[in-house]
């Protein structure tokens, strides 16, 4: 960071950063003295320029600590118009509450220690945030509610405008005197300078439309007074211009003797609104961070963001800085578009700041209130524009009711009571909405999905045949009882179904539900109250550690219960479901068949069978034993003579998969050998099995010695990559139909 600072300071550097930093500086001065006189004013008017130097102390400390510790070089910081029309709220409250007993310096340190307060609490929240990484956190609030809070800043902010430009108390008793002659003096050319800053900045994007507005406003204002042969004093008189105070007057900071005066009662009466204020910022200050993210198109680090506005906040604190300040959005772009990167724009802007705290009380005493109200006035516009107008063409309506309920709360009763409301009322929304989500995702029977077993010819049409006793539901989501009570509807409409199959065996599939509340268990014993009467099996298949503990301890134990069972997978439920229904079923022992023969019914040339045999090895596994893992080399292909082999799909960090199990005359590791690659799966014997195995060496040798013979074992090779291509063909359709 010193070599950047170094480097930028440069003669041929620092002239630009200079130039912007002034720029942004007479742009934040224009916001610290425009909100300061929003929060300094009706009762606490008097102190306004106490108001302006701590805005300007945190204008100052903001920029520089900023500057030096975002994630971005040229970041700039401005102060918070969200947090500062609550802290106009807060100190207008406190004002009237303690107006009638206690003196104008105890109002006064009340109101400080509450703005210093709120700001140390603001900025250690950002410093939680960041360093507990929870940057994404905030951005879980309802959209509705960010926007609903918004616009009830926006209103705020407007009904400051009006009262800072005509000292008037924003009471609707108070409307009809807004339109005497007196008063339209004082806000017409404010909204009119408002309304043209709408426009502008709505139509333009250019960065400079701000300070040439701002300079063409004050410059029109003292024509406009030239050309009326109004003195500057008359136009003080009529309340166009601030109270005049001196550089002396803007105060950085409050001794703690003076703190001591305040009214700790008061401040703890103001704990709602105070909390309000860091839990809703955060949300705008990442909001505000992702919109420079899109403007330069470049990532930042939100958590360091945080961090970057915690610190500079809690400084700003302890400093006596009245206001809220973080990362700015226009500020940053603006520096960015005039290709500006440089961290010295940030000390640059502080530096002006910092001039205009200690020498210029004279020269803000003439910035005309008709510019400081009507860029109060931009901001609350805008945000009511953006919220009431042009949310109604781009939210459904029902977040669009949502924002209005918020907005009107917020402008009614309170910041906090709206927030709350909207959080309950999206909320609700959400549980009802999710309510109409069925937990079940996709239903089969055991006749379009069987196991990985590969079955005789006999065993598979008995299965198709009975297949309709297996009902199988793929859940998902996260279940509570107003979902999960609905699985009920099927199961009960398919056991009345006298067309097809009785029913024998309900299968769950778990494997793509998130969780589930007590009430859902509530469904699942239902579910199985139903499974008994009706003398079913319930099959639970994928069901996570979690969930099975939740089920257990609301009293729906699946491994106690006699008609419930349950699998590691889909795939081990629907196969004991299969055995179940082929154990009904007496079936005549097998007997050893020889591979030779077994082959024999495969070739399409019976007579080439003998000439294949000598080229195999034959050889005797045990149960247990591992003919090969992922990764080993395909060195030889395997048929099975008697016994049974699985083929496993090994997962890092879960449990394997079981591909295939395969009897006697079947085939296995063919693909892997052929295309000379590692092998990608696993292969052990459930149970003592004969299996002959064909060498690479030996493929060779009957491709050389023996080619008919070599075809012919090809061809067969081919038919069974055909089927089993079929057959994931027909599993990857079944999948997308799931999901």
């Amino acid at each position: 960071m010193i070599g950047e600072l170094h480097q930028r300071l440069r003669p041929n550097q620092w002239l630009s950063s200079l130039t912007m930093g002034a720029i942004a500086g007479v742009i934040d001065a224009m916001y610290a003295i425009s909100f300061a006189a929003l929060i300094f004013s009706g009762i606490l008017d008097a102190h306004i320029s106490t108001g302006v130097g701590l805005a300007l102390v945190s204008v100052t400390i903001t920029s520089v600590v900023i500057a030096l510790t975002a994630s971005l070089s040229g970041m700039l910081s401005t102060l918070q118009e969200t947090s500062t029309a609550i802290m106009a709220l807060i100190a207008s409250s406190i004002a009237s509450q303690m107006a009638p007993t206690a003196s104008g310096n105890e109002i006064l340190a009340t109101v400080i220690l509450t703005i210093v307060l709120t700001n140390l609490l603001t900025g250690f929240c950002y410093f939680a945030f960041g360093v507990l990484n929870l940057g994404n956190l905030p951005r879980f609030i309802p959209y509705p509610v960010v926007g609903g809070f918004l616009a009830g800043t926006g209103w705020l902010l407007v009904q400051g405008a009006m009262s800072l430009m005509t000292t008037l108390p924003p009471e609707v008793a108070q409307l009809g005197r807004l339109f005497q002659p007196a008063q339209l003096v004082q806000w017409l050319p404010g909204l009119g300078f408002a309304m043209l800053l709408l426009l502008l900045l709505r139509r333009y994007k250019h960065a400079l439309i701000m300070p040439g507005a701002l300079l063409g406003g004050t410059i029109l204002f003292y024509l406009l007074l030239a050309a009326t042969q109004t003195s500057i004093a008359e136009a003080r008189t009529f309340g166009l211009f601030l109270d005049p105070f001196s550089a002396g007057e803007l105060r950085p900071s409050f001794s703690i003797a003076e703190l001591a005066q305040a009214d700790w009662a008061v401040v703890v009466g103001q704990s709602g609104k105070m909390i309000t204020i860091p839990l809703i910022t955060v949300l705008v200050l990442l909001l505000k961070a992702t919109g420079i993210e899109l403007a330069i198109k470049q990532d930042l680090d939100l958590n360091q963001e945080l961090r970057s506005a915690g610190i500079a906040n809690v400084v700003s604190a302890l400093a006596g800085g009245a206001m809220i300040g973080f990362q700015s959005l226009s500020l940053t772009t603006l520096s960015y578009r005039a290709s500006v990167k440089s961290r010295t724009v940030g000390l640059f802007k502080a530096l002006f700041c910092l001039v205009l705290l200690l020498i210029g009380g004279s020269i803000i005493s003439y910035f005309p209130k008709p510019i400081l109200g009507g860029m109060l006035l931009y901001l609350g516009l805008d945000y009511l524009v953006e919220w009431v107008v042009d949310a109604w063409f781009k939210l459904p309506k029902i977040d669009y009711a949502v924002v209005l309920l918020v907005l009107g709360v917020v402008s009614t009763i309170g910041f906090l009571e709206g927030v709350g409301f909207g959080l309950m009322v999206m909320i609700a929304l959400f549980v009802f909405n999710y309510s109409q989500i069925s937990a079940i995702k996709h239903i089969r029977s055991g006749t379009n999905y069987q196991s990985n077993i590969v079955r005789t010819s006999q065993q598979s049409r008995l299965l198709q045949q009975q297949g309709n006793q297996i009902y199988l539901l793929y859940l998902h989501g996260f279940l509570f009882f107003g979902t999960a009570n609905k699985l009920l509807t099927p199961i009960t409409k398919r056991i009345a179904n006298q067309n097809i199959s009785p029913l024998k065996f309900i299968v769950l599939n778990f494997r793509s539900v998130s969780g589930l509340d007590s009430s859902a268990t509530l469904s699942f014993i239902k579910l199985r109250q139903l499974a008994e009467r009706e003398e079913l099996y319930l099959v639970f298949t994928d069901v996570s550690s979690t969930v099975q503990k939740q089920l257990r301890q609301g009293g729906c134990d699946i491994d106690e219960a006699p008609t419930c069972y349950s699998f590691s997978d889909l795939d081990r439920g629907i196969e004991w479901c299969e055995n179940q229904i082929l154990g009904a079923v007496p079936w005549r022992r097998r007997r050893f068949v020889p591979l030779a023969m077994q082959l024999g019914e495969q070739f399409s040339n019976e007579d080439h069978v003998a000439e294949l045999m000598p080229y195999l090895e034959k050889i005797s596994v045990s149960a247990g034993q591992v003919l090969f893992r992922p990764g080993d080399t395909p060195d030889y292909l395997y048929l099975i003579e008697s016994g049974q082999v699985t083929l496993l799909l090994e997962l890092e960090g879960a449990p394997s998969r079981r591909i295939q199990t395969l009897g006697p005359g079947r085939l296995f590791g063919e693909l892997d050998f052929y295309l000379k690659s590692l092998y990608r799966s696993s292969a052990k014997a459930d149970q003592p099995s004969q299996i002959y195995r064909l060498s690479r060496i030996a493929a060779e040798q009957m491709r050389q010695n023996s080619p008919e013979v070599a075809a012919t074992f090809q061809e067969l090779i081919i038919r069974l990559l055909s089927d089993r291509l079929a057959c994931s063909y027909q599993e990857v359709t079944d999948l997308m139909q799931i999901t």
